[in-house]
């Protein structure tokens, strides 16, 4: 007859399906598991959330959550964050690449405070990308196509102060006045009613060009 009196209580839960319920898998978030993924790697952690768009599991591997995870090579990604009092180390796996998963406990205890995640703002992230896309096209707009060293260093120059762009090798100031290679102020011209603001170029067109010379 065989002798049961030391034989340990099974407490641990494993989820062998080869595939996964959400409702399932929702159910161990915040709980300590092992994973054996379908390279036979092991890995042990906190479930930090799953994700049912990408269909993938994030697991805190951090050494506190994790002592014996191991470090074989997987379809996973690595991520690392600091508190102030310690490193995460947060593993994305997905669900495709799992064979076993195993749950270590199920008491509160396993769980952590984690900072919350805010929700994305989606319209201020369009406004931002917008904002860079214009910041973008505008030093684009700088560089000027197939003009030589010395008329960029101009451009530069004379940019820092006045509003300036690129009409294919020619430099236009103000919209105004335009300055033709090689750039020199004998090479800006004006309609008869700009006259004023072309003596003010040309006077600035000069001091850029001794200052560019020295």
């Amino acid at each position: 007859m065989e002798d049961t009196s030391r034989q340990k209580p099974q407490n641990n839960k494993q989820y062998t399906s080869p595939t996964f319920g959400k409702k399932s898998l929702d159910s161990i978030v915040g709980k300590a598991i092992k994973i054996k993924t379908a390279s036979n790697e092991q890995v042990e952690g906190l479930v930090y959330t799953f994700d049912r768009i990408t269909n993938c599991i994030v697991i805190d591997s951090s050494p506190q959550s994790s002592p014996t995870s191991s470090t074989t090579t997987t379809p996973t990604t690595t991520a690392t964050t600091t508190t102030q009092n310690r490193n995460l180390s947060f593993r994305i796996i997905k669900i495709s690449h799992i064979k076993e998963i195993v749950s270590l406990g199920d008491g509160i205890n396993n769980k952590k405070d984690y900072l919350p995640i805010n929700q994305v703002q989606v319209d201020r992230l369009k406004s931002r990308e917008s904002e860079a896309l214009k910041g973008f096209q505008s030093q684009v707009s700088k560089i000027g196509v197939g003009v030589t060293k010395e008329g960029q260093d101009i451009f530069n120059a004379l940019s820092k102060t006045l509003p300036c762009r690129w009409s294919k090798d020619t430099i236009v100031v103000l919209d105004e006045i335009l300055i033709t290679p090689p750039y020199g102020v004998e090479n800006c011209k004006a309609n008869a009613t700009s006259a004023a603001l072309l003596a003010r170029i040309k006077k600035v067109l000069e001091g850029e060009r001794k200052r560019l010379a020295k």
